[in-house]
C-alpha cells in the first residue's frame, strides 16, 4: 500500500511540473527586438553617450593676449551705475536692457564665437551672491543649447567652466558681485572665449573684477 501511495505522489508531482512548464511557455514574452542599433542614453548617472559636434575655432582674432591695458567704462544710471575696467579699444554693444558687452575690434559680427566681455546689472533679482552663482551653474547645466558642460572651479562668488554652445567649445569665467556691505548680488560679469584664449582670460578677468567700483 505504501508503494502505491509513493507512485501516486510521484505521478502528481510530474503532472504539476508539466503543467507549470506549459503555463510558463504560454506566458513567456518574446525577446524585444530593435529595428536599428543605436546608443541608449544612460539614466543614472546621466552621461552623454553621443559626443556633441564641435567645429574648429575661428582663427581671427588670434588668441587673447595677456597684459591688455584697461580703461574705465560706466554702465547703468545713478544711483545704480557701475564702473568697470574693460580692454582698451574693444567695441561696446547694449544687446538688452541692463546688459553691456565688449568685443575685440572690429566688432561682434566679425569676431563671432571668439571672445567677449559681458556685464549685467541684476540688482532687481534679490538673490545672494552664492544663490546667483549656483543658479547660473544650474542654468548652464540644463540649457537646451549647451552641451558637455564641465564645472572646473567654484569660488565664493563665481566659477570657471567649459562647455559647447553653437557647436563651439567655450571657456567661461563668471563672477557675481554685491555692493559693499550688501547682501544681494547687483552685478554679473563674465568673460567667455575659446580654449586658446584661456591664458588671456585667466590674466584679464581677475583684473576686471578687482577694478569694479560704484
Amino acid at each position: 500500500m505504501r508503494v502505491r501511495w509513493i507512485g501516486v505522489t510521484l505521478a502528481l508531482a510530474a503532472l504539476g511540473l508539466a503543467a507549470g512548464y506549459g503555463l510558463g511557455i504560454l506566458h513567456r514574452e518574446d525577446p524585444r527586438t530593435f529595428a536599428v542599433v543605436e546608443p541608449v542614453p544612460a539614466v543614472d548617472p546621466s552621461i552623454p553617450v553621443i559626443p556633441p559636434q564641435v567645429l574648429p575655432d575661428p582663427t581671427f582674432p588670434p588668441a587673447l593676449r595677456t597684459g591688455l591695458p584697461l580703461v574705465p567704462r560706466t554702465v547703468g544710471d545713478p544711483p545704480f551705475e557701475l564702473t568697470v575696467p574693460v580692454p582698451k579699444g574693444w567695441v561696446r554693444t547694449n544687446p538688452t536692457s541692463g546688459e553691456w558687452r565688449w568685443y575685440p575690434q572690429p566688432g561682434p559680427k566679425e569676431t563671432l564665437n571668439t571672445y567677449f566681455l559681458r556685464v549685467r546689472l541684476i540688482g532687481n533679482s534679490y538673490r545672494t551672491v552664492t544663490a546667483s552663482r549656483d543658479g547660473r551653474i544650474e542654468d548652464l547645466e540644463n540649457a537646451a543649447d549647451v552641451d558637455d558642460f564641465h564645472l572646473e572651479d567654484r569660488t565664493t562668488g563665481g566659477f570657471v567652466a567649459d562647455y559647447v554652445a553653437a557647436e563651439h567649445r567655450r571657456v567661461a569665467m563668471e563672477e557675481f558681485l554685491a555692493p559693499p556691505g550688501g547682501t544681494f548680488a547687483d552685478a554679473w560679469i563674465a568673460l567667455i572665449g575659446r580654449e586658446p584664449d584661456r591664458a588671456g582670460i585667466a590674466d584679464l578677468f581677475p583684473r576686471i573684477v578687482a577694478g569694479v567700483h560704484r
